[in-house]
C-alpha cells in the first residue's frame, strides 16, 4: 500500500509539462499584448518559454527553460498561417547566464530567475523599456481571478478537438506560439503543509511553462506556471482535482530569495 501511495505522489510531483492542458469546455485562449511578457528561447528558435519582467533587467521562468535558452523576445509579432514569428531586433534581450539561478524539481519546485544584458540596438535595460510586473508581497486567497498570459501551441490538432471533446480555437493562425492569455481562479493557492504549490484552473499548452499567473484584482504576479493536470486523465492526481499548477513566489522561500538577489544586483 505504501508503495503504490509513493507511486501516486511521485507521479503528482513530476506530471509531465509537455501536455495540453485546456480547462472545462472550452479553449478560452485569447491573442494578447503584453510587453512585460516576453517568449524565452534558443538562438534561431521560433517557440519557448515564457519569461516575466520583474525588474528592470531580472525574469522569472521555469527551471527546464533555464539552462539552454539564449535570449529573451518582447513584443512578439502575431503569428502568419500558423508560423511563429520573430521581434525585432530592439526588442530582444541576451541572458547573463552567468547570472542565472534554477531550481528544478517537482510541482512547487519549478523556477529560474535569469538576468538580461542590454538590448544591443538601444543599449538599454528590459524592463526600463517594456516595463515589469510587481511581485506579490502576500498570499493571495483561493478563488482569486487570475491570468496566465504565455507563448504556446494553439493550432486546432490536438487530440481533445480531432476528437471533437472540445470546440477548435477561434485564433490558430495567428496565436500559435504568439502572445496569448486565459483567464481563470485560483483553486489553492498554496497546499497545506506545501505552501509553494498554486493550482488554477486558466487553460494552457505546450509552451505554456514560466508563464506569469497575475492576480486580476492586484496586477501582481503571484506565481509561475509549470505542470498541467486539467485534462489528465490518464493520471489521477491526488484530492481529485484536475488542475493546472506552478510554483508560488510567495510560498516558495528560496524561489523569493532568488528574485531578491537579481533584483539587489548581487
Amino acid at each position: 500500500m505504501m508503495k503504490v501511495l509513493n507511486v501516486a505522489l511521485g507521479m503528482l510531483l513530476s506530471a509531465s509539462m509537455a501536455q495540453a492542458e485546456i480547462c472545462g469546455k472550452a479553449d478560452d485562449r485569447v491573442p494578447s499584448f503584453d510587453s512585460k511578457v516576453g517568449r524565452l528561447v534558443k538562438e534561431g528558435a521560433k517557440s519557448g518559454c515564457g519569461a516575466t519582467l520583474v525588474g528592470p533587467s531580472c525574469v522569472i521562468t521555469i527551471g527546464e527553460c533555464a539552462q539552454d535558452r539564449d535570449l529573451v523576445e518582447f513584443n512578439v509579432p502575431a503569428s502568419v498561417a500558423g508560423i511563429s514569428q520573430a521581434s525585432s531586433s530592439e526588442d530582444v534581450y541576451y541572458v547573463d547566464k552567468s547570472a542565472t539561478v534554477f531550481k528544478r524539481g517537482g510541482i512547487g519546485n519549478q523556477w529560474a530567475v535569469l538576468r538580461l544584458h542590454p538590448n544591443k540596438v538601444t543599449q538599454k535595460n528590459a524592463g526600463d523599456v517594456q516595463g515589469f510586473y510587481r511581485l506579490a508581497d502576500k498570499k493571495s486567497q483561493s478563488g482569486d481571478p487570475i491570468r496566465v498570459v504565455q507563448y504556446a501551441y494553439a493550432l486546432n490538432d490536438t487530440y481533445d478537438i480531432r476528437q471533437g471533446n472540445i470546440p477548435a480555437s477561434k485564433y490558430p493562425e495567428t496565436m500559435h506560439f504568439a502572445q496569448q492569455v486565459s483567464y481563470g481562479k485560483l483553486v489553492k493557492a498554496g497546499i497545506f503543509l506545501i505552501p509553494e504549490i498554486i493550482e488554477h484552473d486558466a487553460d494552457t499548452s505546450y509552451g505554456s511553462w514560466g508563464s506569469p499567473v497575475i492576480n486580476e484584482k492586484t496586477n501582481e504576479v503571484v506565481g509561475i506556471n509549470t505542470h498541467g493536470g486539467c485534462r489528465a486523465e490518464y493520471m489521477v492526481k491526488l484530492g481529485a482535482r484536475y488542475t493546472n499548477s506552478g510554483t508560488s513566489v510567495t510560498g516558495s522561500s528560496e524561489f523569493k530569495r532568488a528574485i531578491t538577489a537579481c533584483l539587489s544586483g548581487k
